[in-house]
């Protein structure tokens, strides 16, 4: 997972999709390595991985930085005030 700070790996059958419907195997990847694999669910592995970043205090990669915040903050609400500053 050379280069992947942190995400999923989405491995599914079928047509390539932006949702795929078929998912067989959902990975974990911080910091370059596969933490946790064999996950049957997308939206579980996600979860797993923003509790990830939030237990081990990962920062957010910085170009997804306010994309994950919102997820954090908006979504999952955990610790929603303050949203950090916006700067260009």
């Amino acid at each position: 997972m050379k280069g992947m700070q942190v995400g999923l790996l989405i491995g599914y059958e079928g047509e390539w999709d932006a949702i795929p419907h078929e998912v067989f195997n959902v990975a974990v990847v911080a910091e370059e390595t596969i933490v946790l694999y064999n996950l049957k669910d997308v939206a579980c592995s996600f979860a797993m991985l923003m509790g990830i970043i939030y237990c081990v205090h990962l920062e957010y990669p910085q170009d997804m930085k306010y994309s994950f915040e919102v997820l954090q903050r908006g979504v999952m609400k955990i610790k929603p005030l303050p949203a950090s500053e916006y700067t260009d």
